[in-house]
């Protein structure tokens, strides 16, 4: 599997969205990436910081930025969220 697709939720917005990731990325460049895809979708909107992290939605544990996204064995239908 290339891809796994998560829900994401951005508590800034209290909005959620199925999101697709490629396994290859480490989590800080999925972090990169969904920060710039949802700066652009709200117009400028919404910002994260240079600390924004990908946590798990479940226990709140924040993924190490320098692992790759299949390393954490993430499966379709996980709930992250962006802080």
């Amino acid at each position: 599997m290339n891809k796994v697709m998560v829900r994401l939720m951005i508590p800034v917005t209290g909005k959620e969205y199925d999101i697709v990731i490629p396994v290859s990325l480490s989590v800080g460049e999925a972090t990169d990436l969904i920060g710039e895809f949802f700066t652009g979708l709200m117009g400028g909107g919404y910002m994260p910081g240079r600390d924004a992290a990908l946590c798990d939605m479940e226990d709140g544990h924040i993924f190490d930025v320098n692992v790759s996204v299949e390393s954490l064995g993430l499966k379709n239908g996980a709930r992250v969220m962006l802080i």
